[in-house]
């Protein structure tokens, strides 16, 4: 009898190994209980109509996307205006996550910036993003928002989460109070130890989704003020730099061309020279001859 018990046990913990999400239904016994006569007993709908219903709040993750267009050299300044508004707010309400700039021609052409921020004040910290950026002279091209209903994982999690502790508690309090093979509970100890794994997997989850719903991410945009393809001024200077691209292309070609056939040519020159010299001493020889 004392030997199924730990068996019983090890076994249940298996099963709810394999199936995380599966919650366990304990059977109750019923008995007809005659009730007592200075407990009255209330009607069923007495009942329900004394007791509130509870309604549940949905738990929310959001994350917002903004893209702001401005001048190029103007973006840097930007990013730095949005990392000091999260920087006013301290490191418990705002968090920088990312930044990035990209450069051209020695301006800052397009930049992102994701910051973490405490979802009571995420809206409002986006309407200041906005106003910032009219202010250097930009403006938002979009903006969205996204949100995700992670209820049913904190739910889930935490169901999980109080199986896998009552199991280890009814397992440690059986290695603790009763005897048995040494193979059963050797078993009994490697379930404890899995189950205390996932008992701390299951914790550090629920963190990051509690996480997600108290702080939310905001991901920032920047993208240059490109210049009027239809100006003139924007198709002079296209000429100009087409042509001087031309001639610096066949310059180049020019000076490949020579470098390729200078010791070509110096060959043949020598060649000729020698054959020259050749030919005149002979003359020589011939006319000094009687």
């Amino acid at each position: 009898m004392r030997y199924g018990v730990i068996g019983t046990a090890v076994l249940a913990l298996a099963a709810c190994s394999k199936a995380p999400n599966a919650v366990s239904v304990e059977k109750l016994a019923t008995y007809d209980v005659e009730p007592s006569a200075a407990a009255p007993v209330k009607s069923a709908s007495a009942a329900n109509s004394s007791q509130p219903i509870s309604v549940a709040i949905p738990q929310m993750a959001y994350s917002y996307k903004y893209a702001f267009r401005l001048a190029g050299d103007a973006i840097a300044g930007a990013q730095q205006t949005h990392i000091a508004l999260c920087d006013r707010l301290g490191p418990a309400r705002c968090q920088v996550l990312a930044l990035d700039s990209g450069k051209s021609d020695d301006m800052a052409s397009t930049g992102t910036l994701k910051l973490r921020v405490q979802s009571s004040i995420a809206r409002r910290f986006g309407q200041q993003l906005q106003n910032s950026i009219a202010k250097a002279g930009g403006r938002a091209l979009s903006s969205s928002i996204a949100a995700e209903d992670v209820s049913k994982d904190i739910v889930d999690t935490e169901a999980r989460l109080r199986q896998r502790t009552l199991l280890v508690e009814r397992l440690t309090d059986i290695l603790r109070t009763r005897t048995g093979k040494v193979s059963e509970l050797v078993e009994a100890e490697r379930s404890v130890a899995a189950a205390q794994e996932e008992i701390d997997q299951a914790k550090g989850w629920l963190g990051e989704l509690r996480g997600r719903v108290v702080m939310s991410t905001i991901e920032i945009g920047y993208q240059a003020v490109a210049a009027d393809p239809g100006s003139p001024r924007s198709g002079l200077a296209e000429a100009v730099v087409g042509s001087w691209s031309t001639f610096t292309m066949g310059i180049a070609a020019i000076l490949r061309t020579l470098i390729f056939l200078a010791p070509w040519a110096l060959m043949a020159g020598l060649s000729v020279l020698g054959w020259r010299g050749l030919g005149f001493r002979l003359r020589r020889t011939r006319d000094a001859q009687p």
